[in-house]
């Protein structure tokens, strides 16, 4: 896909910052701070989720003789070292030994899957991306894809309490993204919420074109307020439960310590609050 200045790139987090607040998207998806990186705040349940994600997907690329408990919770405390104490938002050792246990329970619950021993992963581009038309881009990051006979299976991995709405569009994207990209229209999804459930809850994405119709939509008025620059805040104020945060990052970060992602792409900022001297 060639370069364009002018590409919004719609995604589920980006569509989702937008709905929640214009301002929390702006700060999120358009915002650099001085040194030209972008913003990101972490807190426990985000450094969970981030960790379960980060360990399942180095596990799974691992030959299903490889893949045993041993070896998935060795991947996992080597991933959780990177969110313990201040790095994970944690403002207490009891507050992240309860993450730590959940993240375990999610991941034990996951080996008990035996379909997952042996899957093997439909490789496709790490961020797929469509063009809508208008300078809009469809993109977004799939967990897993497998083939099953002639069927393409799209799997989320779920680690939060709530389950998704059911207007959630991310299964819908994920539908045209791997439609377009594999031009096929034998697809299911599905939904694997690690917290609570032992097995997959299949989801109806939709119709395809319907989704497309509706994200050109949303795609048009996103692009109308990033070229007026309209990102005043929902509520109407200063800011509101969704952008209040991210705000105090980009204007006052006394109250804020961060870090540097790998590959120095964002600061990802966590408040500053004591600890005891064996989690910092």
């Amino acid at each position: 896909m060639p370069f364009n200045p002018n590409a919004v790139f719609i995604s589920p987090s980006s569509l989702g910052d937008f709905e929640k607040c214009p301002q929390l998207y702006y700060y999120k998806n358009i915002y650099k701070s001085p040194n030209g990186l972008k913003l990101q705040i972490i807190n426990p349940p985000l450094a969970l989720g981030q960790a379960v994600h980060d360990a399942l997907d180095q596990f799974l690329k691992l030959t299903p003789a490889e893949r045993n408990k041993e070896e998935l919770i060795k991947i996992f405390e080597l991933v959780w070292g990177n969110f313990k104490g201040e790095k994970g938002g944690f403002t207490s050792e009891t507050e992240a030994n309860e993450q730590h246990t959940k993240a375990i329970n999610m991941l034990e619950r996951f080996l008990k899957h035996e379909h997952f021993k042996t899957a093997q992963k439909f490789e496709i581009p790490s961020f797929p991306k469509v063009e809508l038309g208008n300078d809009l881009i469809l993109t977004g990051k799939l967990d897993w894809i497998e083939k099953e006979d002639d069927i393409y299976h799209l799997i989320d991995f779920k680690t939060g309490k709530n389950e998704e709405r059911e207007d959630s569009k991310q299964l819908p994207i994920y539908a045209v993204l791997i439609g377009h990209i594999l031009n096929t229209k034998n697809l299911k999804t599905s939904y694997w919420y690690l917290d609570h459930e032992d097995d997959l809850t299949p989801i109806d994405y939709g119709n395809t074109e319907e989704t497309i119709t509706e994200l050109t939509k949303k795609g048009g008025i996103l692009k109308l307020v990033r070229q007026t620059n309209s990102f005043r805040c929902k509520s109407g104020g200063e800011s509101c439960w969704a952008c209040k945060d991210i705000l105090a990052v980009a204007k006052a970060r006394e109250n804020w310590s961060a870090l540097i992602t790998p590959g120095n792409r964002k600061f990802i900022y966590y408040p500053k609050k004591h600890l005891n001297q064996h989690l910092k």
